[in-house]
C-alpha cells in the first residue's frame, strides 16, 4: 500500500505523520525534538520503515499568503530531504494547522481526554493535518 510521510518543520520540533493513499487517512507518528542541532537518524529510520512514495511538508505562510523567514527555512529543509532521500517533495500550505491542533488539544483536555504531557506530540498532529489536507486533494 503506497504511503506518504507528512512533515511539520520547526527549528525546535519536527512533527512527522504517515498516511496511505488507499484509505486516504493520515496519522500522527512522532515529534522529533531538535536539541541545538538536527540530526537525521530518527527521520532516516522513519523513511526506511515506511518506504514512502513522497514526502509532504508544510509551507508556513503568513495569514495573507505571503512567504516569511520560516517559509524559507522549511523550503531549505525540503530541498535537503529531496537530495537525501531521492523522493518527490510536495509543499502544502500549512496555515492554521498548528492552531487547529492546539484548539483540538485544548478541547480534549477540557473533556479529560488528554493530559498536559501529551502536548509534547502536538507537532506530529500538525503534520497529520498537513498530510491529510494533501491526501484530501488527491483523486
Amino acid at each position: 500500500m503506497p504511503s506518504y510521510i507528512g512533515i511539520d518543520f520547526g527549528l525546535a520540533n519536527i512533527g512527522v505523520s504517515v498516511g496511505q493513499s488507499i484509505t486516504k487517512t493520515a496519522s500522527a507518528l512522532k515529534t522529533i525534538h531538535v536539541n541545538k542541532k538536527f540530526t537525521w537518524g530518527e527521520l532516516d529510520a522513519i523513511i526506511e520503515q515506511w518506504q514512502p512514495q513522497a514526502i509532504i511538508i508544510g509551507r508556513p505562510l503568513t495569514e495573507d499568503g505571503k512567504e516569511q523567514q520560516s517559509t524559507k527555512q522549511a523550503h531549505n529543509f525540503a530541498n535537503k530531504m529531496k537530495h537525501r532521500y531521492k523522493l518527490p517533495i510536495c509543499e502544502v500550505d500549512e496555515r492554521y494547522s498548528s492552531m487547529a491542533v492546539q484548539d483540538e488539544f485544548a478541547q480534549a483536555r477540557s473533556l479529560g481526554n488528554a493530559k498536559r504531557k501529551h502536548s509534547k506530540n502536538l507537532d506530529a498532529h500538525a503534520a497529520k493535518n498537513i498530510l491529510q489536507r494533501w491526501l484530501d486533494t488527491r483523486q
